[in-house]
């Protein structure tokens, strides 16, 4: 038992390329492998082999005539921004989220919030006023019906800048909150 079990794990292993320059050698050389272990008894062909199905969220299912329906893209989430050294949401930013809500409903998502600065202020300081930005955004899912339970939160603080020039343009697109799904 224990011979035919090292025998079906037997693979021969060849590199990518080799495999991309030798296709048809790699076919009859696996071709020969299957013959010898038949004919010497290893393997005994009883009944035809049928795939078993594996589940995959991220491959589309098979449809009635076996074909694979097109996989639909998923909506993106959308960013809100905050004025300087704030953590309210202005009635944009809550439009915005209200529009997210919806969508983290629909498709039974679980998300994270993360929160980040600009770069002006104390590392400490700007972590604290991330974890502030993403838990209202949090706080805001909630009273719109998301379930507390799918949603993460995490500061960033300024340490995953959009942009790095020093003006106020730029330090406007640090300021933010966003939704991400989590993987």
């Amino acid at each position: 038992m224990a011979a035919f079990l090292l025998s079906a794990c037997h693979k021969n292993v060849k590199s990518e390329s080799e495999a991309k320059q030798q296709p048809q050698a790699a076919a009859t050389e696996a071709d020969q492998n299957v013959s010898e272990n038949e004919s010497s008894g290893d393997i005994a062909p009883t009944e035809e082999i049928q795939p078993v199905p594996v589940e995959d969220e991220s491959v589309p299912a098979l449809d009635e005539a076996g074909v694979r329906a097109a996989a639909e893209t998923m909506p993106e989430l959308k960013t809100i921004n905050f004025s300087y050294d704030k953590y309210t949401l202005t009635e944009e930013a809550k439009e915005t989220l209200g529009k997210n809500a919806e969508l983290i409903k629909s498709e039974n998502m679980t998300v994270t919030v993360e929160g980040n600065c600009d770069s002006r202020g104390t590392v400490e300081y700007n972590l604290s006023l991330g974890q502030k930005r993403a838990n209202v955004v949090k706080e805001y899912y909630v009273l719109l019906g998301v379930p507390e339970k799918s949603i993460a939160t995490i500061s960033y603080g300024e340490e995953k800048p959009l942009c790095e020039e020093e003006n106020e343009n730029c330090w406007q697109k640090n300021r933010r909150a966003e939704t991400k799904l989590q993987k």
